[in-house]
């Protein structure tokens, strides 16, 4: 039988090519102990910063592309999913300001972004 073991590493870099490097070293240390010729193999699928390097205006963009998308999908339970990350989107973009209450978000705003993405195909970015 074949198995797929998922593995993690976690070390300190200077930057992306110390990491890649470091990554390929894990890699050829771990095929020691692998069998080539019976098709045995360790690969370094991805190698990322565990930084949080995005800005407040980037996290929001991905909050509204993924509430587009689940709205997109027509499912009752990623359309609900879809509401409360427009609400969690009105939270961080107002939550600052002294009159900020969630009691100001509005319904009707949802619902027109609803029909623009699925009756005009656009892809709204607010």
């Amino acid at each position: 039988m074949r198995f797929v073991s998922t593995f993690r590493a976690t070390y300190d870099a200077d930057n992306d090519v110390e990491a890649a490097i470091v990554a390929d070293q894990i890699r050829l240390n771990a095929e020691q102990d692998l069998e080539a010729e019976d098709g045995d193999t360790f690969e370094c699928t991805q190698t990322t910063s565990n930084a949080l390097e995005l800005t407040p205006d980037e996290v929001l963009s991905q909050f509204r592309r993924t509430r587009n998308l689940l709205i997109k999908t027509r499912i009752k339970e990623c359309y609900n999913l879809a509401r409360e990350l427009d609400q969690m989107i009105f939270v961080l973009q107002f939550r600052d300001q002294p009159s900020f209450t969630i009691g100001s978000y509005d319904y009707g705003k949802f619902m027109d972004l609803t029909i623009a993405i699925l009756e005009k195909e656009e892809e709204p970015n607010v």
